[in-house]
C-alpha cells in the first residue's frame, strides 16, 4: 500500500520547487551553468531566426518560431539594455573561489563579453549602421530566407509566408532607429549609401518570378513532394505579399537613403563620429579580445607587412624573377596573368566551385595525422548570391546546422573572375573550409563537454579569424600547397591579413581617406581592384573586424612556438591543437590564461 504524503511536506517541497524555479528563471539561479544556460536559452527565444538557425527545437515538436523575424524596434533595444545590465550585475556576484576551474574560464569569457556589450550599447548605440553594403540587413533577411529557413512540410511553407509578411515591419524598426541616427547627425559615408541604394535597386528590379523568394521556395516545396496545386497556390500567396508589401517596404527603405545622402559623411573613419577614437579604441577591444592600442596594432601591421613581402621576394627570385623594386606589382601580374585566371564564363564559375570541392577532398585525407578529431559535419561549396556578389567578400562560410542535416556552407564569389586567380584558391578553402572555419564550427558545435553557453553564446572573432587564418598556414605546412606560386598564394594571402591591420588603423585613427587606403592596399598586395574596393569598404563598414584576423593567427602561432620550445621532443602538434579548439570560442586573453595551465600541466 502507497503511504500518502503529508500535507505539511507536500507543501514544503512545493515551496522548495517554486523558489528552484523562480530563482532559475527570474532571479540568481543556484548553479553557475544554470545562469549562463538561462542566458543563452532566454537570448535565443528572443530570436525566432538563432532558433531556426539553431534548429534544436524542432526535435521535440516545437517550431512556431519559424513563422516570425525578430523584434528591432528601439524599445527592445532599451529593454534588452536594462536585462543585460541585470545579468551582468547577478554574473559578478557568483564568487571565484566557489567555481570550478571550467565554471570560472566561463565567467572570465562571459564578463569579457557582457562588459564591452553593455558599454557600446550605452555610449554608442547607434554609431553602428544596420544598412551597409557589406551584409546589411536588406540583403541578409532574403539569404536568411532562402538559405536557412528550414521547407520540410506544407506548415514549414506557412510559416515561410508568415515571416514574408513580417519583413515590412523590421524595415519600419530600421528606419525609426534610422532617424535617431538622422537626430544624432551619425551618418553613413557617402560610398556606403550609394552602394546600398543600388542594392535595393536591384532587389526592387528583379522580375516577381525570377525573385529568389519566390523560385528557391517553390524549388524546396517540389523537392519535398508537395502537389504542383498547392505548390502554385504557395507561389500566388508569396508573389501578393512580395508585390505588396516587401517591395514598397524596400522603396521606403530608398526613399530615406536618398534622402541622407546629401547629408552623408564624407568622411570614412568613424574617428568623425562622436567621440569617435574612444569608439574605435571600444572596436579594437571586442574585436581583437586584445588591450592592443591602435597604433600598436598598425606598427605590427607595418612589421609583418615588410616580413612578408621579403618572403614573397625571396620565392619570386628563385623562379627567375629579376630586379624586383615592386612585389605589389609583380603579384598585379601575377594576378593579371592568363596563366592562373579563368575564362569569364558560367562554365568556369561552374570549374572553380567543382575545383574548390577537390581542394577540400585532398585536405580531408592528410589533416587526420594532424588533428585527433576530425568534424562529423561535412561541409559544401556555393556561390555568393548573384544580388549580393557585388559588394561581398572573396568568401565566407556559414555552420552547419545542430541536427546535421544542413553541412557547413562555403560561399565563393564568383562575381569578378578575376578575383579568382589559380593560385590564390587553395589557401581561401584552407581558410573557409577545412581546416579552417569548418574545423573549428563544426568541432565546436559537436563538442559534448561544452555547455550550451560555450557553443553557442560566445562570439570571439580575433579567436575564429585568427584560426583560419593559422590554418591557412598549417596547410601549407603539410604539404597542400604544392608549389611556389601555392605558397605565394597562401604568402599573399597573409600579406593581404597583414595590410588589414595598417589599412584599418589607417582609416579609423589616422585618419586616411577611402582612396588613401585602397591605392596602399592595392600597391602592397596586388590583388584585383575590385576586390581591394571591397575590402576597404568593408573595413570601413565593420571597423576593427579586419584586424582580428592577423592579430588571433600572431597569438595562436606564439603560443605554439613557445610550447615546442618548453616541451622540446615532447610537443606534439595534435596535442597543441586539441588545446585550442577544445574549449571552443574565448577571447584571446582568456586563451592565453588557459595556456598556462596547460603547458604547466604538460611540462
Amino acid at each position: 500500500m502507497i503511504k500518502k504524503i503529508p500535507i505539511y511536506l507536500l507543501i514544503i517541497l512545493l515551496t522548495l520547487l517554486t523558489i528552484y524555479v523562480s530563482k532559475l528563471i527570474f532571479f540568481k539561479p543556484f548553479s553557475f551553468n544554470h545562469f549562463l544556460t538561462r542566458q543563452f536559452v532566454f537570448n535565443t527565444l528572443d530570436s525566432p531566426e538563432s532558433l531556426t538557425y539553431i534548429g534544436l527545437l524542432e526535435k521535440y515538436g516545437y517550431r512556431s518560431y519559424n513563422g516570425k523575424l525578430s523584434d528591432y524596434s528601439l524599445e527592445k533595444d532599451k529593454d534588452d539594455l536594462k536585462k543585460l545590465r541585470r545579468e551582468y550585475k547577478i554574473l559578478n556576484s557568483y564568487q571565484d573561489k566557489e567555481l570550478s576551474p571550467d565554471e570560472l574560464l566561463s565567467k572570465k569569457i562571459a564578463q569579457f563579453q557582457m562588459k564591452n556589450e553593455i558599454e557600446q550599447m550605452t555610449k554608442y548605440p547607434y554609431h553602428a549602421y544596420p544598412l551597409i553594403q557589406m551584409n546589411g540587413l536588406h540583403t541578409r533577411i532574403i539569404e536568411f530566407m532562402t538559405d536557412i529557413h528550414p521547407i520540410k512540410d506544407e506548415k514549414d511553407g506557412e510559416y515561410y509566408l508568415s515571416r514574408l509578411t513580417e519583413i515590412p515591419d523590421v524595415f519600419a524598426q530600421i528606419l525609426e532607429k534610422m532617424e535617431k541616427r538622422k537626430e544624432s547627425k551619425i551618418f553613413p559615408p557617402t560610398f556606403m549609401v550609394e552602394r546600398v541604394i543600388d542594392q535595393i535597386k536591384n532587389i526592387i528590379n528583379i522580375p516577381t518570378e525570377e525573385n529568389p523568394l519566390i523560385t528557391i521556395f517553390t524549388e524546396k516545396l517540389s523537392l519535398i513532394g508537395i502537389e504542383q496545386k498547392k505548390i502554385d497556390l504557395f507561389e500566388e500567396k508569396a508573389k501578393k505579399i512580395i508585390t505588396e508589401e516587401i517591395i514598397p517596404s524596400y522603396h521606403l527603405l530608398l526613399m530615406h537613403l536618398h534622402e541622407i545622402k546629401p547629408l552623408a559623411n564624407t568622411n570614412h573613419g568613424v574617428w568623425s563620429l562622436p567621440d569617435g577614437d574612444n569608439y574605435y579604441s571600444l572596436r579594437l577591444k571586442i574585436m581583437t579580445t586584445s588591450d592592443y592600442s591602435a597604433e600598436t596594432i598598425h606598427n605590427i601591421g607595418l612589421s609583418e607587412v615588410e616580413r612578408i613581402t621579403n618572403e614573397i621576394k625571396d620565392i619570386l627570385e628563385a623562379e627567375g624573377y629579376e630586379n624586383i623594386d615592386d612585389v605589389g606589382q609583380v603579384l598585379v601580374k601575377l594576378n593579371e596573368s592568363d596563366k592562373f585566371l579563368f575564362k569569364d564564363d558560367q562554365n568556369s564559375r561552374k570549374e572553380i566551385i567543382d575545383i574548390y570541392n577537390n581542394i577540400i577532398s585532398e585536405a580531408y585525407d592528410l589533416v587526420p595525422q594532424y588533428f585527433r578529431k576530425l568534424p562529423k559535419s561535412k561541409v559544401i561549396v556555393r556561390p555568393v548570391p548573384t544580388y549580393s556578389e557585388k559588394s561581398a567578400a572573396g568568401g565566407y562560410y556559414r555552420g552547419p546546422s545542430l541536427d546535421g542535416k544542413r553541412p557547413g556552407i562555403f560561399y565563393a564569389n564568383l562575381y569578378d573572375i578575376k578575383a579568382t586567380p589559380k593560385f590564390g584558391m587553395k589557401t581561401l578553402a584552407f581558410h573557409e573550409a577545412i581546416p579552417g572555419h569548418h574545423f573549428q564550427i563544426a568541432l565546436n558545435q559537436e563538442n559534448n563537454d561544452l555547455g550550451i553557453y560555450r557553443k553557442y553564446a560566445v562570439n570571439s572573432t580575433a579567436y575564429t579569424e585568427g584560426w583560419a587564418l593559422y590554418a591557412e598556414q598549417l596547410a601549407v605546412e603539410i604539404g597542400l600547397a604544392e608549389n611556389s606560386y601555392d605558397k605565394i598564394g597562401f604568402l599573399q594571402s597573409d600579406l593581404f591579413r597583414a595590410v588589414r591591420l595598417v589599412v584599418d588603423t589607417g582609416i579609423h585613427h589616422k585618419r586616411w581617406s577611402r582612396e588613401k587606403a585602397i591605392n596602399y592596399m592595392y600597391k602592397k598586395t596586388g590583388k584585383a581592384m575590385s576586390s581591394i574596393v571591397a575590402e576597404v569598404e568593408r573595413y570601413i563598414a565593420w571597423p576593427g573586424q579586419a584586424c582580428s584576423y592577423k592579430i588571433g593567427m600572431l597569438k595562436i602561432l606564439e603560443l605554439r612556438q613557445n610550447a615546442r620550445e618548453t616541451l622540446g621532443i615532447r610537443f606534439d602538434i595534435r596535442d597543441f591543437h586539441d588545446f585550442i579548439l577544445e574549449n571552443g570560442e574565448v577571447p584571446l586573453t582568456v586563451l592565453e590564461d588557459n595556456y598556462k595551465e596547460w603547458i604547466k600541466k604538460k611540462s
